[in-house]
């Protein structure tokens, strides 16, 4: 994206204003984009209705900036009323017994419907969910499954508030589950810094390979307990030179806050019941409590 024309004295005609970088989930874009005093901030934002590209982000003066683009050309023709598909997916994991599910705020924003499935040792269930908190600048939101048929679980982890810079962690999650498929599927690493991009509190970096999809999944650590939210990853065309595996986490301190805001405030996690475990062993346990989620 570059400058045409502006008033403002900063930026110049034919200046680069952003980079868009088209990810492998049709829709989603990961975008560099550099603010009024030139510096850069990356997130990632939703192409709806092949037409219009909403952008929310913080800048360098932590003001948040909403920015809407239309695309004019070529044509976009406006599909059938009664076509219905999902849009875009992610990935969440239960944190109440009684169905509440942590995920990233992209997943689910301005979403008209939610559908949940989850899988276990008797097969995929699909449920209909429904938003009951979002924080968009963390990124960060909790959904309820809103369905009858949902009993209850007993969750087997905690949400923990720190992890070390080189801790082993590993995420499940569904990425990319339109071509390769809706199995879950996990992949591990380290901690590698306590800070995302430009030094930013709020994440940690991971080499944990993540995919589109894993986006909202749950990162834990070795015990089985979660440190975090998998949320994105650093591409070589935002940065500008070759990149390979530099992807950030929402810290669980931030998904924590926002699970004090919700009315009964009455969620408590458990003491986790996988510490000494062999990762087989963990995964085979806490697939059961992450799902796939599915947005119109």
């Amino acid at each position: 994206m570059v400058v045409l024309e502006t008033s403002n004295t900063i930026w110049e005609q034919g200046e680069i204003k952003a980079y868009i970088d088209k990810s492998a989930l049709n829709g989603i874009y990961s975008i560099k984009w550099y603010d009024d005093k030139k510096v850069s901030v990356e997130f990632f934002c939703r192409l709806e209705n092949n037409a219009v590209l909403g952008i929310e982000f913080r800048d360098s003066e932590n003001k948040i900036n909403e920015l809407t683009f239309i695309k004019i050309y070529p044509i976009t023709t406006r599909p059938n009323s009664t076509y219905s598909s999902i849009q875009r997916s992610g990935s969440g994991f239960f944190i109440s017994n009684d169905g509440l599910i942590g995920t990233n705020a992209h997943v689910v924003k301005n979403a008209n419907k939610i559908e949940v499935s989850v899988t276990n040792e008797i097969g995929t269930i699909k449920y209909q969910a429904k938003l009951i908190l979002i924080d968009n600048i963390n990124d960060l939101a909790i959904i309820r499954i809103d369905d009858k048929s949902f009993g209850s679980l007993t969750i087997p982890f905690e949400l923990i508030d720190k992890a070390e810079i080189g801790e082993k962690v590993f995420t499940i999650g569904f990425p990319l589950n339109d071509l390769m498929g809706i199995n879950y599927k996990v992949t591990d690493g380290i901690v590698s810094a306590n800070s995302g991009v430009e030094d930013d509190i709020r994440y940690y970096q991971i080499n944990v390979p993540l995919q589109p999809g894993n986006s909202g999944g749950p990162l834990f650590n070795s015990q089985g307990n979660i440190i975090g939210i998998t949320s994105a990853k650093l591409s070589s065309e935002a940065a500008g030179l070759t990149v390979e595996n530099v992807n950030y986490a929402v810290k669980a301190t931030y998904l924590l806050s926002l699970m004090n805001m919700l009315p009964d405030k009455a969620v408590t996690l458990p003491d986790c019941k996988l510490i000494g475990k062999e990762l087989k062993d963990q995964v085979k346990v806490l697939k059961n409590y992450v799902c796939l989620i599915s947005v119109q």
